[in-house]
């Protein structure tokens, strides 16, 4: 991967990076660039967004406008689908992470599940869009937000949604998110 000058994100998304177009690698360090990212990449997407995670990453996915940008793809794009893999939901379930409620609400077009054991020590995460937007982190932890995004990658979204797709297939409905009527 060659080493492209890290681009900041400021507080505003950034509107020249264009899902499906622009195809620069962007390096991010800190929390506030990867939610930034995740926010652009999810304000574009339109057929699906893939979300591979430790613990729901609290940082980058639990806000209003990432929980607003799911509900309209969801909403506006029926056959769109929203997957996320997620190794440990419990201190996520326990805040009240905004992005179990919209699956508990939205059960046709936002699943959450578990990995297989022989995925749980992964420590990689990634979120895909479209087959083409990625954010990545190679060592996903609460410490250490070092990624990259790029708006244009469906060589490389390509082979990790390859693996989410294996993983999601022998994964389990994570039972700890699961809406409970009374």
């Amino acid at each position: 991967m060659p080493k492209i000058p890290s681009v900041p994100f400021c507080d505003e998304l950034p509107s020249h990076f264009v899902l499906g177009e622009t195809k620069a690698e962007i390096k991010l360090s800190n929390a506030e660039e990867n939610r930034n990212a995740a926010l652009s990449l999810a304000s574009q997407a339109r057929h699906g967004i893939n979300i591979f995670t430790q613990d729901l990453d609290d940082a980058i996915y639990n806000n209003e406008e990432f929980e607003s940008y799911i509900f309209k793809l969801a909403t506006r794009h029926p056959s769109a689908q929203i997957r996320i893999l997620v190794q440990d939901s419990h201190s996520a379930v326990k805040k009240g992470h905004r992005l179990i409620r919209i699956a508990q609400k939205l059960t046709s077009s936002v699943f959450i599940k578990n990995p297989p054991d022989t995925h749980k020590g992964d420590k990689s995460a990634f979120m895909t869009t479209d087959s083409v937007g990625l954010l990545y982190r190679v060592r996903a932890d609460a410490y250490n937000y070092e990624a990259s995004v790029n708006f244009m990658s469906p060589q490389r979204v390509g082979k990790l949604e390859d693996f989410f797709n294996e993983v999601w297939e022998h994964g389990t409905p994570d039972l700890q998110v699961r809406r409970l009527f009374v």
